[in-house]
């Protein structure tokens, strides 16, 4: 029987571009028309419609966690050798994990109206629960597309259900349904989406079957979720020791500083790791091409990533008085302490595309787990002051967790700690450079009635100027940049 033959690096480049250029035009898409149908609704609905649909969801986000037990993503690992009837036992594993979280979170709902004190709760979480079974019948489905790099096909998917939901929210808004038309949106969201991926995707259902090596698709999967649970907790361990010793005030400030930072961080991240990992796990048989992609996914996400944490930080003053207003100026601080820790996490992150990609789940929910230790510690520790002291404990811990969290990552691959520091040194320090420039130089030269509009108008022109002058000035800096801009260039259909 004749090997497979040995995926081509610059055909998987060329296929990620691509991929992540679809990928991040529909999360544009999608951002922009939320945040359109918000400013809508927000006229059309009052507070309280939405405080019922957020008191659900934040029962159904946690239940969300196991929506489909990890199996996706250890669909999209498995690339090359996921056989039609594994693929097939997946599809029906993820609809019966789906089912049972659907009547789970639905018997719970007479709970959930208790525990809040609402009896409105009630109906509501029994229809929410619905999407859990609506998102399983595409999950595997969404999984194909990724594994086979069709990220168009996706992007039409997830693009049409936003659009569809949100548009039936504001009709049924319109037409006086207060909370229910977010319900009945959320619903419609998720069946369009789940009908459109399994229209657009290759994948043929059959007939479920015994064995077929599924016990190690399970087993990973399972270590997903564990991870999963673990992050969940930590990501949010934070919001309640600041709401319980604090108060909500306090909370508040952290809160919308914390979202306002990872909102275009997020949106950057999330399209290019989601086009990393079904990429590299093709290339997990051959050590120096998975190396060499990982470097330049590194460079690329530093690239996007790190000037705009940056900007953030010494602008923070204009961007949340302009986004929030002026009594919100003491989330500045908060702000710039984050930042510290956001200008490294996004490429940090890809750590965990390397241990998932590489068929380690495993040692993904050791590192998501010795993480989340460090985490948890700092906020313990830096709770005494505030959130002030919360976040900085935060950025502390990130980078404490960097070396041992990148040795656990990198063994049995070919990559080593020092690539990470290698790919993003240029972009790292081309960007604390203009930082520091505008920082020092620049705002103490505004005019004092410059409003916030123009001074981050300033602010972006001169740091723009100053980061692309040291990256002129790097040495190899602008063949580097060139270089991802020929990629794009080479990549197009």
């Amino acid at each position: 029987m004749k090997a497979a033959p040995h995926p081509n690096l610059s055909e998987i480049k060329k296929q990620s571009v691509r991929g992540a250029v679809s990928t991040v035009g529909a999360r544009a898409v999608i951002v922009l028309f939320s945040l359109a149908s918000t400013a809508v609704l927000a006229r059309l609905l009052a507070p309280g419609d939405f405080g019922v649909l957020a008191m659900v969801m934040s029962v159904v986000g946690f239940v969300g966690v196991f929506k489909d037990f990890g199996l996706s993503a250890a669909a999209v690992q498995a690339a090359g050798t996921l056989t039609p009837v594994q693929a097939s036992n997946l599809f029906w594993m993820n609809l019966a994990v789906g089912a049972a979280l659907t009547l789970g979170t639905a018997a719970a709902a007479p709970l959930v109206g208790m525990v809040f004190g609402e009896p409105a709760l009630v109906p509501v979480t029994m229809c929410v629960a619905l999407s859990f079974v609506l998102i399983s019948l595409g999950g595997q489905h969404a999984a194909s597309l990724q594994r086979e790099l069709r990220f168009k096909r996706k992007a039409f998917a997830d693009v049409s259900g936003a659009l569809v939901g949100a548009g039936l929210s504001i009709l049924l808004a319109w037409k006086n349904l207060s909370y229910w038309s977010l319900v009945w949106g959320t619903l419609a969201s998720a069946a369009v989406t789940s009908v459109l991926l399994v229209w657009l995707a290759p994948l043929r259902i059959q007939r479920p079957q015994r064995g077929h090596g599924l016990r190690r698709l399970m087993g990973f999967g399972g270590n997903v979720t564990a991870f999963e649970t673990i992050n969940y907790f930590h990501r949010n361990l934070d919001n309640v020791l600041i709401g319980r010793v604090w108060g909500a005030d306090a909370l508040g400030l952290y809160s919308r500083a914390y979202q306002l930072l990872m909102f275009p961080i997020t949106n950057l991240r999330a399209p290019i790791t989601a086009v990393a990992f079904p990429a590299m796990s093709r290339l997990r048989n051959q050590p120096e091409q998975f190396r060499a992609y990982y470097r330049k996914v590194s460079f690329l996400l530093a690239l996007a990533s790190m000037p705009l944490v940056a900007f953030l930080a010494v602008a923070a003053e204009e961007a949340i008085g302009l986004l929030l207003g002026p009594h919100w100026h003491a989330a500045v601080p908060i702000f710039q302490a984050l930042a510290f820790a956001a200008f490294i996490q996004p490429v940090a992150s890809l750590r965990g595309i390397v241990t998932l990609s590489s068929g380690r789940s495993r040692d993904y929910l050791l590192l998501g787990t010795v993480n989340a230790v460090i985490v948890c510690i700092a906020f313990v520790a830096g709770l005494r002051w505030g959130p002030i002291g919360v976040a900085i404990g935060y950025s502390v811990a990130i980078y404490l967790a960097l070396y041992p969290t990148f040795i656990l990552a990198f063994r049995t691959t070919k990559i080593r700690v020092l690539d990470f520091w290698a790919t993003v040194a240029q972009p790292a320090v081309t960007s604390l450079i203009a930082a520091a420039a505008v920082q020092i130089v620049v705002r103490p030269a505004l005019p004092s009635d410059l409003n916030a509009i123009g001074a981050l108008g300033v602010l972006g022109v001169c740091f723009g100027a100053i980061w692309l002058l040291g990256n002129a000035i790097w040495p190899g800096g602008w063949t580097a940049i060139r270089n991802v801009r020929a990629l794009f260039s080479t990549s197009r259909p």
